[in-house]
């Protein structure tokens, strides 16, 4: 073996450890393997437990080859693999698996194994498909020196593949994780709906927006009327469920846009974005309506449940802060339940004291 190609074997090596992804590896591998012993086409093998993987393919030109598991002559790749030793075939016509091989020409082919720390990882093949004799004992021996260096760096490139796979793994977890805290905190663990306090988040910012582009913003307020007398009758438990449908009806009636949230114990708030005053009315109406329309069932049985609402929209010329806002909200339902509840009454008073 001559000192240039020792010169570059070591450079081969020096390229490939420098290759952290195993695919960009082997196919860089292949590559460098039929430039260095004069391949015409070539393979990397993989094992995974029984099975093969033939992670790469390529021609002396770099085109990918299709089909690999029937494009090799696997008698000599199964021994290669078997004995953990370099293999080669000056005549592929006359091996044991002629039949295949005189189908697909082959003639010249030479296989070695991947072995890092006693472990046979795999095998690259190489041929010559069309001339006999065209590999000798030399050439044999500097696939075998270069399989031990590849090897190496496959074997790192497994482990670095599989320590970013478990990276990536972990950090959707905490992601996830994450998310879920987050949800926790942003929402009421009953209703699933938001809570008190990002509702009011959520408003501050969609109250900024209305007074910034002069865009109409209404709020509701909803009371389950006579809820203690739910709980009372029939139970928490029932009173649980009551809310839970009661969120659920009004998910079903409300845009995507809209927000709603738990104010505390059986009261609600609706806010109402690019929403005047008589449509966010007209909503409320069909949410009374849907609450009304039939009894919640329960473990307890079915209970009858309605809603008294209160609507506002906010005032252009005042610049209300939150609670401002939802006191005009609240003094329209304080209305609908002095009227007799299972309402909505509109606030349609002056916001200038605010």
């Amino acid at each position: 073996m001559d000192v240039e190609k020792i010169t570059r074997l070591l450079e081969i090596g020096r390229e490939l450890a420098e290759t952290r992804e195993l695919d960009p590896l082997l196919e860089s591998a292949l590559q460098q393997a039929l430039r260095f012993v004069g391949a015409k086409r070539g393979y990397i093998v993989l094992l995974d437990g029984d099975d093969l993987e033939f992670r790469a393919g390529l021609d002396h030109g770099g085109q990918v080859l299709s089909e690999p598991r029937e494009q090799i002559s696997r008698t000599l790749f199964n021994e290669v693999i078997a004995t953990g030793k370099a293999k080669i075939t000056a005549d592929a016509a006359s091996s044991v698996d002629a039949v295949s091989v005189l189908a697909l020409n082959i003639r010249s082919v030479m296989c070695a194994p991947l072995i890092s720390r006693g472990k046979i990882l795999g095998a690259v093949y190489v041929e010559n498909r069309s001339q006999r004799n065209f590999f000798n004992l030399d050439d044999l021996k500097l696939l075998e020196f270069f399989a031990a260096q590849a090897a190496v760096s496959i074997e790192n490139a497994m482990l670095n593949d599989d320590l970013e796979g478990q990276v990536k793994t972990r950090t959707a977890e905490l992601a996830e994780a994450n998310e879920k805290l987050f949800q926790l905190a942003i929402t009421d663990p009953l209703t699933g709906l938001h809570n008190r306090r990002h509702f009011f988040e959520l408003a501050q910012l969609q109250i900024a927006h209305a007074r910034r582009y002069e865009a109409p913003l209404s709020v509701m307020m909803i009371d389950l009327d006579h809820f203690k007398q739910v709980n009372d009758t029939h139970g928490h438990l029932a009173g649980d469920q009551v809310l839970r449908e009661f969120a659920r009806r009004t998910l079903d009636c409300v845009r995507e846009a809209d927000v709603v949230g738990r104010y505390g114990g059986e009261e609600f708030a609706l806010l109402l974005p690019d929403t005047d005053l008589e449509h966010a009315a007209d909503l409320g109406e069909r949410l009374r309506q849907a609450i009304a329309a039939r009894p919640v069932v329960t473990e307890a049985g079915e209970v009858p449940v309605t809603v008294s609402i209160g609507v506002a929209q906010y005032p252009p010329e005042a610049e209300l802060n939150c609670d401002d806002l939802f006191h005009l909200a609240d003094q329209a339902l304080y209305a609908a339940k002095e009227g007799g509840r299972n309402q909505v009454q509109c606030f349609f008073g002056s916001a200038t004291n605010f």
